[in-house]
């Protein structure tokens, strides 16, 4: 039968208990998660807990600090938080579309995220808005660790940072490198594709984020003829 071994209140502001469990009297490595008398997750003894609360307060801090704008705030009915952050600063033009650089917070307290945030761009033409994100997977993975310079990306795990300030001062040294980190899609947005970059991209990068077109230059297609025959 199920018991609890005791209960950790270190986010009771936020209305959380941490129950860990126990079975026929045995600790066994696994604690509830509770919100209000609501079951929230069931998590490894090991899974640090970070209210979305708290990893709002760091990014409104600083937020504050430099002049940003709050232009997004979403929060999903299993936990997960998603914070825009615009920082109205005036970017290098991306191939002559104007980009102003934000920031991208997120965080959950299910277990479905960990806790991070990155500078995206935010790319103005006309009277329309685009977002581009960029993902820490994505660019330490099949870029360089170098190029995810400007990320936080922390897992739920012991270590986790969860002091207001400090957060806060990783999101400060984010910011001090956003142009930096948009230096890697300008780049990108600079190269000629031929087939040999593609043949590259086929062989570096997961067909999830290939477009159609790369197929059709490692077959030998060019872009003319791909777009002339999609619009035949």
């Amino acid at each position: 039968m199920f018991g609890i071994e005791k209960v950790s209140e270190e986010w009771i502001d936020y209305g959380f208990r941490e129950l860990y469990l126990t079975w026929d009297g045995e600790a066994i490595p696994w604690k509830a998660i509770v919100r209000d008398g609501r079951l929230v997750h069931i998590a490894s003894r090991q899974y640090r807990l970070l209210p979305n609360e708290v990893a709002l307060k760091a990014a409104d801090r600083v937020a504050k600090e430099i002049g940003a704008e709050k232009i997004r705030e979403f929060l999903d009915p299993c936990g997960r938080l998603y914070a825009l952050y615009d920082m109205r600063v005036e970017a290098e033009p991306i191939r002559g579309v104007k980009t102003r650089l934000g920031i991208y917070v997120y965080n959950s307290v299910d277990g479905s995220l960990a806790y991070g945030a990155s500078v995206l761009s935010i790319l103005s033409r006309g009277s329309m808005t685009f977002y581009a994100f960029m993902p820490y997977r994505f660019l330490a993975t099949y870029l360089s660790p170098d190029a995810a310079a400007a990320i936080v990306r922390e897992p739920h795990r012991p270590g986790l940072e969860t002091d207001v300030e400090k957060m806060a001062e990783r999101l400060r040294g984010l910011v001090r490198r956003g142009e930096e980190a948009l230096g890697v899609y300008r780049l990108w947005s600079e190269i000629e594709l031929d087939k040999d970059i593609a043949d590259v991209l086929w062989d570096r990068l997961p067909r999830a984020y290939l477009p159609p077109y790369v197929k059709a230059l490692r077959e030998g297609v060019s872009l003319t003829e791909r777009y002339f025959i999609g619009a035949v």
